[in-house]
């Protein structure tokens, strides 16, 4: 794994974004200040994708992850892509899968190696089961030099792994912490609750309406079977609310 230290205390800047009132923490880590080795962490980048591992304690409904980014750039802002996707585990070796349930991307704010923290929220109503493994995994095309660099946390170790730029990951295992925060509400969603709003009602009706036809891993194919159809409209409409 590809890490980078500094010595220098930084000023932090965290995105402030308004959450759930009812959300609860499902992972977290240590932030990025105060350690040993200072401010360190995995590059991102076209030579390198990284991942971390984490196990609900209970059934949730994700609202938001938070990863602490810093810069390898002191002017330019690259591009990640963070995807949640779920494991691949062959005997006891454990990596991410090919298998994405959401995705964000953005441009990282940090410049230089003053960590920011990235807030993502969720808009799928993803559910996150008790007791499975999923993985939070940052890309980027930005070349070493000037790429993101994914914190590692002050404190704490985490299950975590790399990618070879073939794309090919690396057998997962215990290191330092990247630095993760995921949250949610608890109890599963309701999949008629396209719009993830807490009610089921004329907006998710629209919703599905306007995804009409084929649509793989979308929220409006509420009963999963690749294709909005009658029948997603039907199990809406019983589970219609307000």
């Amino acid at each position: 794994m590809l890490a980078l230290r500094h010595k220098i205390p930084a000023t932090v800047l965290a995105i402030a974004i308004a959450g759930s009132a009812f959300a609860a923490i499902i992972h977290t880590t240590a932030g990025p200040f105060g350690g040993f080795f200072g401010l360190w962490g995995a590059d991102v980048s076209n030579q390198q994708s990284v991942g971390a591992r984490f196990i609900p304690n209970g059934d949730f409904t994700l609202t938001s992850i938070k990863i602490w980014f810093m810069n390898n750039s002191s002017s330019a802002h690259p591009t990640v892509r963070i995807t949640l996707r779920t494991d691949q585990s062959a005997g006891t070796v454990s990596t991410p899968s090919n298998t994405v349930i959401e995705q964000w991307i953005f441009n990282v704010q940090a410049l230089g190696w003053s960590p920011i923290q990235e807030v993502v929220l969720s808009t799928g109503g993803v559910a996150l089961h008790s007791g499975v493994k999923y993985w939070v995994v940052a890309e980027s095309t930005a070349s070493g030099g000037s790429d993101p660099v994914w914190n590692f946390a002050s404190v704490g170790n985490t299950f975590s792994a790399t990618s070879l730029p073939s794309g090919v990951w690396q057998a997962g295992g215990f290191g330092a912490a990247l630095t993760l925060t995921v949250e949610g509400t608890a109890g599963l969603p309701n999949p008629s609750d396209v719009n993830g709003d807490g009610s089921v009602n004329g907006a998710d009706l629209s919703f599905v309406l306007s995804a009409w036809g084929p649509c793989m891993n979308c929220p409006a194919d509420i009963n999963d079977d690749g294709l909005v159809d009658g029948s997603d409209i039907a199990t809406l409409l019983s589970a219609w609310t307000s």
